[in-house]
């Protein structure tokens, strides 16, 4: 079980080519809930490409949560660093 208090490593996690096979690798892999147990994700690329990604592959919906400021995100969540608007 998550502990809220634990220290995670943030691991940031790029996109790369946005027409790869990228967003699946993320997707599927966040799919899994014990990589929060691990670290704290945060995704540097696109949440309309994410959202668009995820329909596509037909994947089960969960939470990312957008941030603008790294300092401000937590352990136990998904983030998403939007670099396009």
């Amino acid at each position: 079980m998550l502990n809220k208090n634990k220290t995670l490593p943030v691991v940031g996690i790029t996109h790369g080519d946005i027409n790869g096979i990228s967003y699946e690798i993320i997707l599927k892999s966040l799919a899994n809930p014990a990589l929060l147990e691990l670290c704290t994700p945060v995704i540097y690329g696109s949440s309309r490409a994410i959202s668009y990604y995820r329909k596509l592959l037909n994947l089960p919906e969960y939470v990312i949560n957008i941030t603008k400021d790294i300092s401000s995100i937590r352990p136990g969540k998904i983030y998403i660093y939007n670099l396009t608007q």
